[in-house]
């Protein structure tokens, strides 16, 4: 029995790190679960410091989600080896980077509240997830020639183009809640997600790791079914945060923002960087 058990854990989560392989149906259950109880959490971590989740606060932190996803493409083109390297796969890279907001965060909001000077904790936060990002980037493009800028210009402009149309037809129908900025922000960033897995899948040849993507790819023959996917659900999620949550329950509500802005958006980063630098 406990062969068996080790041999299930090997197989469903410690081999796909070691290895990069990717997701399972069983590793993919256990992380969604384990992000929902990471929100709740994280609520309660950020109402012990009395930090307001807001959309200056969301602001602030989104560099980090770029500082994650330049690492994960440094793990990529093997700037790390093996131990480090396994904690730039998910879901360890997203564990790390939460210690390491939660660290920043801190020592931030303890220097705002000081008597020798007061300011918002929001802006050395900020600053210094730009710093790092700066950092990663320099080493990064130091490392490895861009192959093809083009990608980005493709990818931003075909989501662009999407998000537009939706944009429009929603302010044209009074659709309020798709042209708030933040919901509008996380369709942005699947939208870029799913753009970057259409041109380097179809068109590029790279190969899909997330288990839907895989199903998409295979019954639909191309992961231009990612659109209608992310579309399909993000819309109606975002509608039921919009419609079910009230004034109390707001923080709750930018929280899950942030996290479908974090699952969106961090993917689509590092697969733009990857094509760039033809990894």
């Amino acid at each position: 029995m406990l062969e068996a058990i080790r041999q299930f854990i090997y197989a469903y989560y410690i081999h796909p790190i070691t290895h990069d392989t990717g997701y399972n149906p069983v590793n993919t259950i256990t992380w969604a679960l384990l992000l929902v109880l990471c929100l709740f959490l994280t609520l309660k971590l950020l109402k012990q410091l009395e930090i307001a989740i807001d959309k200056t606060f969301i602001a602030a932190l989104s560099p980090y989600i770029f500082v994650g996803a330049s690492l994960r493409v440094m793990e990529d083109v093997e700037l790390f080896s093996p131990p480090l390297s396994y904690m730039l796969i998910t879901p360890l890279i997203y564990f790390l980077l939460f210690f390491c907001c939660v660290a920043i965060l801190t020592i931030s909001v303890k220097l705002s509240r000081s008597k020798v000077r007061d300011y918002n904790y929001n802006v050395p936060f900020c600053l210094v997830g730009v710093i790092w990002l700066f950092i990663n980037l320099i080493i990064l493009f130091g490392k490895e020639e861009i192959i093809l800028p083009g990608v980005l210009f493709a990818v931003v402009g075909i989501s662009g183009i999407i998000l537009l149309v939706i944009y429009g037809i929603a302010a044209k129908f009074g659709v309020n809640f798709l042209t708030e900025k933040l919901n509008v922000s996380v369709l942005a960033a699947h939208l870029l997600d799913a753009s970057s897995s259409y041109i380097g899948i179809d068109i590029l040849g790279y190969s899909g790791k997330h288990v839907i993507e895989g199903i998409i790819v295979k019954h639909a023959g191309s992961a231009a079914g990612m659109y209608p996917l992310k579309l399909g659900i993000l819309i109606p999620v975002l509608y039921l945060l919009e419609t079910r949550f009230d004034e109390k329950e707001k923080e709750l509500k930018n929280l899950v923002l942030l996290a479908l802005l974090v699952i969106g958006l961090a993917p689509a980063v590092r697969n733009i960087l990857r094509m760039v630098l033809g990894v």
